[in-house]
């Protein structure tokens, strides 16, 4: 087992500390202690991701609402309209509002899939250079997140494809006998990504830290597995049930703040004051939606780092982004464009939320 782990460590020796190897027993305690210790660059971390659920979210948001407000039952069957046949005469109000708002709601989708996966790269970015003892500004972390952006985003279909078919499988099963698989669908996820996703544990630590593509992670990964099966199955697991958790609290959440609207009488029959009140809610929940999805996935990602770096001693792929490092943010090389905090492809979807905005709300006013 050394000898397959002495494979994907470094060849370079590093004068950063290397962190003891965790117990599965020490494992979440050590990574709730790592998470404790970034804190600081946690929270400037969240606030780029809030920033870029703001700008892709906020336009939806704002023009859902602008429909319930000035256009009444237009977004419900807007909604409804998704499943009709092809041909079938719609609702002018439908035909109105329909294109503008689908612009909108597939810029908050891919909003929420940059804001994801930037969540999660960044997160074991900046978990990883605390860790070894060398931590990365915000600057640094976010141009390691563009640069592992794409292998990430390949890693994470492919360890989702088995995951996904088993669960599917488990689903029916659970049809079969009778038993609502939504009563037991935290602990069914639980099971079949601790299982079967076990081996892939360390796929988006190999791409961020390890500074390999996509399926030579999924090899590294596996390896890295068969040297503590107990622990890669609780960081696989424990990354689950905590993402499932975040859903459920949001609407959790969602419902409270609902019921609070509610009782302040915000809705929208409301005056011109409360309609803004609302519109400066829906604003200030989208930058929360994206900080609050930066912190659960930062707390998901620290048990895959802690053990990754102990038992690899692998955070090359951190070393990048360093002073002096082929993709240090602070200096300009021949070939790369500079460093910006916002990308022009983010910029873009920013503008193009806006004008969806203006276009939506001049249609509904009209």
């Amino acid at each position: 087992m050394t000898v397959e782990l002495e494979a994907i460590r470094p060849p370079a020796v590093t004068t950063s500390p290397v962190p003891a190897v965790a117990s599965a027993r020490e494992l979440l305690s050590r990574s709730f202690e790592l998470l404790l210790r970034s804190g600081e660059d946690m929270r400037r971390a969240s606030f780029y991701i809030g920033t870029i659920a703001l700008g892709t979210l906020g336009p939806a948001g704002l023009v859902a609402w602008a429909a319930v407000v000035l256009a009444p039952g237009s977004l419900e069957l807007l909604l409804e309209s998704g499943s009709a046949p092809i041909g079938e005469p719609t609702d002018p109000a439908i035909l109105a509002v329909g294109l503008p708002l689908g612009l909108l709601f597939a810029l908050a989708t891919a909003g929420i899939v940059v804001a994801t996966v930037e969540s999660r790269t960044i997160a074991a970015a900046v978990l990883g250079a605390r860790l070894v003892g060398r931590p990365l500004t915000t600057r640094q972390a976010v141009a390691r997140a563009r640069a592992s952006f794409w292998r990430s985003f390949a890693a994470a279909i492919i360890v989702a494809i088995p995951i996904v078919i088993v669960q599917a499988i488990l689903d029916e099963a659970l049809k079969a006998l009778a038993i609502p698989a939504e009563q037991v669908s935290i602990v069914s996820a639980a099971m079949v990504t601790a299982v079967v996703g076990a081996p892939f544990a360390y796929v988006l630590a190999g791409v961020v830290l390890g500074d390999v593509g996509a399926l030579e992670a999924v090899k590294r990964s596996v390896r890295v597995f068969r040297a503590r099966k107990l622990a890669a199955a609780i960081v696989a697991g424990f990354e689950t049930v905590t993402a499932l958790l975040l859903l459920f609290g949001l609407g959790a959440g969602v419902d409270v703040i609902a019921r609070l609207f509610g009782v302040l009488g915000l809705g929208p029959e409301s005056d011109a004051l409360g309609l803004a009140i609302v519109a400066v809610a829906i604003v200030a929940g989208a930058f929360a939606f994206g900080t609050l999805l930066y912190t659960v996935y930062a707390i998901t990602v620290a048990p895959q780092v802690v053990m990754f770096v102990s038992l690899t001693h692998a955070s090359m792929g951190l070393d990048r982004v360093r002073a002096g490092g082929i993709d240090d943010p602070q200096v300009a090389r021949p070939g790369r464009a500079r460093f910006r905090w916002l990308t022009r492809p983010m910029l873009g979807g920013f503008v193009l939320g806006g004008l969806g905005l203006v276009a939506a709300l001049a249609i509904l006013r009209g």
